[in-house]
């Protein structure tokens, strides 16, 4: 039988050694891998055939004939996959080609089960992958697993009820900014780049859908004048960016512009062909967040601080403060705001942005008073 051994290097790390018995010459074998994952996925492969003449990369293993192995089987679901873009195939590619290939992968689609997967969770989770990432992971397993079910490889998912580790939600950070704090922020805000600000936090846009709008977009004519939110910017496969569709479907959204808004954006739209974009360097190319998050809204959150802001905002939280003031304001519902922001459902906007509700805080508040006064003197 095969079996797994660690030892503690001189750095602190662990090294990981898997070590077996070849069963006809007698000869033992020892192979050191990169991590207990992989060790663990070596040794189930070791010890379930039971017999190795020579030691071939676990990769090569095909399986059963006529059935593909792991690492195959998430190659052809991504290869059957028509919907997503090609920045989501290249992050699927990733992570089968970093994350299944060579761990995973060999292991014949209908012999994957619970205990393997667990196995493979866990070598994640020690490695210090993100929550979020496994979950990523562990969806394109999942998903490719259910292929294999439609294919008639297997009967079953056996990703159903594995155990991921808890992902905390990016909204839990979420950071709310009020009115003076803004102020404070445009202050030290570069002139050029003060219109992108205020439009994200007077409509609640994502950074990549307010820079994607072209001139055409933006209605100051309507009644009320409207921008129409229908695309973002993406990634393909190559790290190249190009305008695509809006992150889901309810991401298509016009939205309502507020008077002072208007008169904000009257100047940009003025006397400009309607495919020019809206929001522009001073060179006049898109704007990219990596180098306006460090040139632009660093700086201004610095300047900020000088002035008096204890808080860090993100470009994101614009997008946060913007819902906060609605629900403070008390007169658009929730359905109204979901829509607004472009969310799934309105179960998305109450779990991130809830809380804020002072009067549905303070309707439980008094339906609990009024519910024990039959025992609380």
């Amino acid at each position: 039988m095969a079996s797994v051994v660690t030892r503690a290097r001189w750095d602190g790390t662990t090294a990981f050694s898997v070590r077996w018995r070849d069963y006809k010459s007698g000869h033992q074998h020892r192979l050191t891998v990169r991590s207990e994952q992989e060790a663990r996925s070596l040794l189930w492969y070791l010890n379930h055939e039971g017999r190795i003449q020579k030691l071939s990369p676990p990769a090569d293993y095909l399986g059963k004939p006529g059935l593909p192995n792991v690492a195959k089987l998430v190659q052809e679901h991504i290869d059957l996959l028509v919907r997503p873009s090609p920045g989501t195939i290249g992050t699927y590619q990733r992570i089968l080609d970093l994350h299944i290939r060579n761990t995973i992968g060999h292991i014949p689609v209908d012999e994957l089960g619970h205990r393997e997967i667990m196995h493979w969770v866990k070598g994640l989770t020690t490695e210090g992958v993100a929550p979020k990432s496994i979950h990523n992971m562990h969806g394109l397993l999942s998903a490719a697993m259910k292929t294999a079910e439609l294919l008639e490889y297997v009967s079953r998912n056996p990703c159903r009820g594995v155990p991921l580790p808890t992902v905390e939600r990016a909204e839990d950070d979420a950071m709310f900014l009020t009115h003076a704090e803004f102020s404070l922020l445009m202050q030290g805000m570069n002139e050029q780049y003060k219109t992108l600000a205020q439009f994200l936090v007077m409509t609640g846009t994502r950074f990549g859908e307010a820079t994607a709008l072209k001139v055409a977009d933006i209605d100051l004519l309507s009644k009320p004048p409207t921008a129409r939110i229908n695309k973002a910017w993406k990634r393909d496969g190559q790290s190249h960016y190009y305008i695509g569709p809006t992150k889901t479907g309810a991401g298509k959204r016009t939205i309502g512009l507020n008077p002072a808004l208007v008169n904000l954006l009257i100047p940009l739209v003025a006397s400009r062909s309607g495919s020019d974009l809206l929001f522009t360097t001073t060179d006049g190319r898109r704007i990219a967040h990596k180098p306006f998050w460090q040139h632009q809204w660093v700086p201004a959150v610095r300047a900020a601080h000088s002035r008096g802001l204890t808080k860090t905002p993100r470009i994101h939280d614009l997008r946060h403060t913007h819902a906060s003031w609605l629900i403070q304001d008390g007169v658009i519902s929730l359905f109204a705001i979901s829509r607004r922001l472009g969310h799934a459902s309105v179960r998305t906007t109450e779990q991130v942005y809830g809380h804020l509700m002072p009067q549905a805080l303070q309707d439980g508040a008094d339906a609990t008073e009024r519910s024990i006064r039959g025992f609380i003197s």
